[in-house]
């Protein structure tokens, strides 16, 4: 299986193919969409002591913000601040895996998913997402529960899903459950960085009620337009929490006091982005549909997975040379060798000049018989 570098984020370092061409990256999960509301930095320096250590844990205050905003049945005490989302599932697989366990991790999922869990030691073994159009259920779940072993430790679910868009269903919810049920040796990680960008009134499923069980991952880098700050959190039992702990007090020991002062600025002004995210989609979706192109209609987050004839990595080196950067499918997994990902978080020009190319070149690759 062929995935990104080790550097997943250095995407945005590769050079367009063709200089004399104007290039439209659509390569990297940057919110470029969302305007950053710059006047907030005119009430930093009413914070006297921004320029010192925070907590380890976290602000207290925002902290309690977390909670009363997606975790009423929770405490303080469930959460903590970490160096993004990535922070947050890198010190839950040091704090739970070793050598001697396994990982289950969805296929097509983010690459970082798997280095992760590599520098664990653990043994990775990935499961299916469903690609095909409209199913009952996001997850494969007999394909995940036939890999699950007595060493399996950890079982890692992402909705709203990278690369694919795709939130949870109900029976998605209630399969989950009955896995809890049915493998008491299993934890779950819950990666919900895109939890308020979700479309078309679908649900965004609770799983606080189980933190006994797991754990659950969020950032503001993809929610509001603040991926620098490198802001997320952990959500957990307490007792779940005195196993990271270690990790927080001595791997980071505080997590950047701008970032989470800046974080609460835009919190208390109760900013949404889910609009504009939408009403993009919707756009992108125009294009795409007048030239019949395949592709998994996202319903959350704010990319879109093209199904291509060619493999994906080819279709990518082939669209390069057209000036339109994307990711190829092969990146995030076996089952997505066939697809290419492309990121919507931009602005109305660079979308209809970037989906227009990848439509185009998605009709030379894909030649219909005219009866």
């Amino acid at each position: 299986m062929t995935r990104l570098s080790p550097q997943a984020f250095g995407l945005d370092n590769i050079s367009p193919t063709n200089p004399s061409l104007n290039f439209y990256d659509l390569r990297i999960g940057e919110p470029k969409l969302s305007p950053f509301p710059f006047n907030i930095f005119d009430k930093l320096h009413l914070h006297k002591n921004i320029h010192s250590y925070y907590p380890s844990h976290g602000d207290l205050t925002l902290r309690k913000m977390i909670v009363d905003m997606y975790y009423t049945q929770c405490s303080i005490d469930n959460v903590s601040v970490t160096h993004g989302a990535l922070g947050a599932i890198d010190f839950i697989f040091r704090a739970t895996l070793n050598s001697e366990s396994e990982i289950l991790i969805p296929d097509p999922g983010f690459p970082p998913y798997c280095k992760l869990a590599g520098f664990s030691g653990a043994k990775v073994s990935q499961y299916y997402l469903n690609l095909a159009l409209n199913p009952e259920t996001s997850i494969n779940w007999e394909q995940l529960e036939s890999l699950i072993t007595d060493k399996t430790k950890l079982i890692l679910i992402n909705s709203p899903h990278n690369p694919t868009g795709k939130v949870l269903t109900e029976t998605d919810f209630l399969r989950f459950q009955l896995l809890l049920k049915n493998h008491p040796q299993v934890s779950f990680i819950l990666d919900e960085v895109y939890r308020d960008l979700i479309y078309d009134d679908k649900t965004h499923y609770d799983f606080s009620e189980f933190i006994d069980r797991g754990y659950i991952v969020g950032s503001f880098s993809k929610m509001y337009p603040v991926p620098g700050a490198r802001v997320g959190w952990v959500l957990t039992s307490i007792e779940k929490m005195k196993n990271i702990s270690p990790f927080l007090n001595n791997a980071t020991g505080a997590i950047s006091s701008f970032g989470q002062e800046i974080v609460k600025i835009i919190m208390n002004r109760k900013l949404s982005f889910k609009e504009k995210y939408s009403e993009a989609w919707n756009n992108v979706k125009e294009i795409l549909d007048f030239h019949h192109v395949e592709y998994i209609s996202p319903e959350g987050a704010f990319f879109v997975f093209i199904k291509y004839e060619i493999n994906g990595f080819e279709a990518t080196s082939e669209l390069a040379e057209l000036g339109v950067g994307v990711v190829p499918g092969g990146a995030f997994g076996e089952i997505g060798e066939n697809y290419i990902r492309a990121s919507f978080a931009q602005g109305d020009d660079v979308l209809e000049n970037a989906f227009s190319i990848i439509s185009k070149h998605w009709d030379k690759t894909h030649p219909r018989i005219i009866h």
